[in-house]
């Protein structure tokens, strides 16, 4: 969906977030000491900008979504690393808090690719929203939980004794996530609130494994969808890498009658300006137009780049007034940092082959067809799998049919610059051991 630049409300109370482990994008550092100035930019793992440029449209579309009964009763939202997909899940969150309903936050992780972790992470989501929604339900259940963990052989109520029959888990992980939804969706049903809504980011791990017989989303989809057949009391967003489309596909064929699709991508050009500019003018500092010119050019309005250049130039010049000049003297140490804190990790994760297509890809100027990476790289087997991983990762883009271009802005130059330092070291390493005498 497009989006018009606009500002993020304030954060409202109540949202419940679970998180689990991720690496954080690496925080900027500056090269020298500087002046104690005012930097407005926050480079980060879910940071909130300083200011939201360019999703109003999109929040405008989520407030409707909560507020009446949609085509679709959930959504996806998808896109790279670095994006905002984390920024707008909270900020989906306030906004359906504030409609009156109740939300939860988590982040799931690689242990819920096992359907059973992720069906007793879904019941304690459930369990944490049934608590918000009824202090009764929440006093009830507490004495459940006690008992089912104390199991003591013999109960007394008034003056009749009795031996309870203890039931054990269901054994399928699919029933605990249906009855789980359930009960979620009588709870809201019988409470004052608008709806309950669940916001599980980096979804994309949660993809079927059939040969492992873990089947996590099936079960997702089939536990939200079992209660969303008269009213869709209780809704879901999921929010992953683009590879979460395709999981649904595989995962469930009504998946596409269940979801709406947002794509999260880079900003516009007048949003990427106003991500720059407003936050500087809020600051009391300021950077020549020609600087946030070449910024804007330079990230192609990717969120994250937007705020690791912004924050880089405010800790590496000590003048409050950046010029094109002083920007020109920082910038060879900012791509550096920015190597090292966002694309090297990247490459170092892919295998020796999937790196060998990717400084292929890096030789060639802008889109690169599948045919012309066959032609590069003879010898490499399994060429057309290798290229599907690096999609999966988010490395690299299917542009058009039969053609390929790197997913984030500035990764080409990177890998350029990475080859030419790694070409001057082995002709330096190989003078010195070729050279007589030494």
């Amino acid at each position: 969906m497009r989006t018009k630049a606009g500002e993020a409300p304030a954060a409202l109370p109540g949202p419940i977030k679970q998180t689990n482990e991720d690496t954080a994008m690496a925080e900027v550092a500056p090269t020298k000491p500087t002046e104690q100035l005012a930097n407005p930019f926050r480079p980060g793992n879910g940071v909130p900008p300083p200011f939201l440029a360019g999703r109003d449209g999109l929040l405008v579309e989520f407030d409707t979504f909560v507020a009446q009964q949609p085509l679709h009763p959930n959504w996806t939202l998808t896109g790279l690393r670095g994006t905002g997909k984390t920024v707008l899940l909270a900020e989906f969150a306030a906004h359906a808090e504030q409609a009156g309903w109740v939300t939860l936050h988590r982040e799931v992780g690689e242990r819920h690719r096992d359907d059973g972790r992720l069906a007793d992470a879904l019941e304690e989501d459930v369990n944490a929203l049934r608590r918000r929604l009824s202090p009764l339900a929440a006093v009830g259940q507490a004495g459940e939980d006690g008992v089912r963990y104390l199991r003591p052989r013999r109960l007394t109520v008034g003056e009749l004794g009795y031996e309870p029959a203890y039931e054990g888990r269901a054994a399928e992980a699919a029933d605990r996530m249906r009855a789980a939804v359930s009960e979620l969706d009588a709870a809201v049903r019988d409470s004052e609130r608008a709806g309950a809504l669940l916001l599980y980011d980096e979804a994309h791990l949660l993809a079927d494994d059939r040969s492992r017989e873990r089947y996590p989303l099936s079960g997702l989809l089939a536990a939200i969808g079992s209660v969303q057949k008269a009213e869709p009391n209780v809704r879901v967003i999921l929010s992953g890498l683009p590879m979460l489309s395709l999981n649904l596909k595989r995962a469930r064929t009504y998946a596409e009658r269940m979801f709406g699709h947002v794509v999260v991508g880079n900003l516009a050009r007048s949003d990427a300006w106003d991500a720059l500019a407003i936050p500087l003018a809020a600051s009391h500092r300021s950077f020549a137009l020609s600087v946030i010119g070449e910024i804007v050019e330079g990230t192609a309005g990717y969120p994250y780049f937007l705020q690791f250049f912004g924050a880089y130039v405010c800790r590496s010049v000590a003048s409050p007034d950046v010029s094109l000049d002083a920007y020109r003297g920082v910038e060879p140490a900012l791509l550096h940092e920015l190597g090292l804190a966002f694309f090297e990790d990247r490459f170092e994760g892919a295998t020796p082959a999937e790196q060998r297509v990717l400084e292929a890809m890096a030789r060639v100027e802008g889109r690169v067809p599948l045919s012309r990476l066959h032609a590069a790289l003879p010898e490499v087997s399994g060429l057309n799998l290798l290229v599907r991983r690096l999609v999966e990762r988010g490395l690299i883009y299917r542009a058009t049919r039969g053609a390929y271009d790197f997913a984030l802005p500035l990764f080409r130059d990177h890998l350029r610059r990475r080859a030419e330092v790694t070409k001057v070291t082995r002709s330096v390493t190989t003078g010195r051991a070729g050279a007589p005498g030494r």
